[in-house]
């Protein structure tokens, strides 16, 4: 499971889309598609239901990223120290 996965879904499930998420990021929509479905076949569980026109966070998802949110926030606050000294 890679960080930068991690922070690509907590942002799609704050921006509530795939498209979004690709422009904020200025990156190609599918890496972010591919990011997704890396870490939904790493923990074997699906965090997002997908249809044509809508994109939604399942319970398992939701339950998940609340959960690690907090730790990859605590990571990416932990290199900046790191970078200051």
């Amino acid at each position: 499971m890679i960080l930068e996965d991690l922070k690509i879904a907590i942002d799609v499930a704050a921006m509530g889309s795939f498209a979004a998420v690709a422009r904020a990021r200025n990156i190609d929509p599918s890496h972010v598609s591919r990011a997704i479905a890396t870490l939904e076949a790493d923990l074997g569980a699906r965090l997002f239901q997908r249809t044509t026109r809508r994109l939604t966070v399942t319970e398992a998802g939701a339950r998940y990223l609340h959960r690690v949110g907090p730790l990859v926030a605590e990571l990416g606050g932990a290199a900046q120290e790191l970078l200051q000294d």
